[in-house]
């Protein structure tokens, strides 16, 4: 069921992961220079936030929660049923160093969490799994999904935070049934752009023209699906590595205006998403765009015409709306 706004929407969440993201697919040597840097990201990311009162939702990864661990009787988080992919041999947890954030910060973040929280413009802090598996490929189970939940649930509240909105790592969402059962009430669905209807060799061809096309991206109408909220994300902020260092930061900045413009108009959502350690390939401009789009935000929002909300708080709206459509 879709759900028609009172007024446009923009949506902002943040894959927060650091090394957990890139570990399994064998990236991690690649993208350690942009982990260094990811730090200083997220504190010039959450000043813009503040600066032009932008909601966020940081989706971290569950291990970030941890200021240490250690394996027991040998065995490294020995709570988590381990995925069985055909493509990943081994341990999930081999490539855990169970040390600590002062001996390696890039697979631990308390100080990241911390930060988030003492912004002074609100901020949800959501549920990217506790180590990033692919919750849609069929070698993630139900018990697998639910135990990282679990341990997301429990690192989450020895902070003081309750987890309710869900990022899927990778957009691989599954498991939804399982989502509801462990209190979560909303997720990031996925939109389907033309350039996805293409045969997998060509859709990477296509994603390419797509981002160098004039045209505002897709912005959804919120969905139910069973007990949970689908917000369909709607775009994905450019990084600067390898063939897309070759198009300009403004290209992409443009296509967030006319979307941001389209969803006002529709009283639809606009649903920008990225990783941090994206920015820190080339931090200056890919900020400089983000305050862009922040400004635009700012000034849709001061005539009224859109909104600025975490999952968590679109949610709770949306949850108050379908009860008083019923009584």
């Amino acid at each position: 069921m879709n759900y028609m706004l009172e007024k446009g929407v923009f949506l902002l969440s943040i894959d927060t992961e650091l090394a957990w993201g890139s570990v399994h697919n064998k990236a991690f040597a690649r993208y350690q220079g942009h982990y260094q840097r990811t730090r200083e990201a997220i504190t010039r990311l959450l000043a813009l936030v503040e600066q032009y009162e932008i909601h966020a939702t940081w989706a971290v990864v569950g291990h970030l929660f941890l200021e240490r661990c250690q394996p027991l009787a040998g065995v490294k988080h020995p709570e988590i049923t381990r995925p069985a992919y055909p493509w990943f041999a081994g341990d999930w947890f081999a490539a855990d160093p169970c040390s600590d954030q002062e001996h390696d910060p890039f697979w631990y973040g308390p100080d990241i969490l911390s930060q988030i929280r003492r912004c002074s413009t609100p901020q949800e802090i959501g549920s990217h799994g506790f180590s990033h598996v692919l919750v849609g490929d069929p070698g993630c189970s139900q018990e697998c999904f639910a135990s990282e939940l679990r341990a997301c649930q429990t690192a989450a509240e020895h902070r003081g935070v309750t987890l309710q909105s869900f990022v899927f790592p990778r957009n691989s969402i599954g498991h939804l049934d399982t989502l509801a059962a462990h209190g979560f009430t909303a997720y990031r669905g996925v939109t389907s752009a033309w350039h996805t209807r293409f045969p997998r060799p060509l859709r990477r061809a296509a994603r390419l023209v797509d981002s160098l096309l004039p045209v505002a991206p897709p912005t959804p109408a919120p969905r139910k699906e069973g007990l949970l909220w689908d917000l369909p994300a709607s775009y994905f902020y450019p990084h600067r590595d390898g063939w897309a260092r070759l198009i300009p930061v403004g290209i992409g900045v443009n296509k967030v205006r006319r979307g941001l413009a389209q969803a006002a108009q529709q009283r639809a959502l606009f649903h920008l998403w990225f990783h941090p350690f994206n920015l820190a390939g080339d931090l200056d401009p890919l900020l400089a765009g983000l305050e862009s789009i922040f400004r635009e935000v700012k000034a849709l929002r001061q005539a009224g015409a859109l909104a600025s909300r975490t999952m968590g708080e679109l949610t709770a709206q949306l949850q108050r709306a379908e009860l008083e459509a019923r009584s």
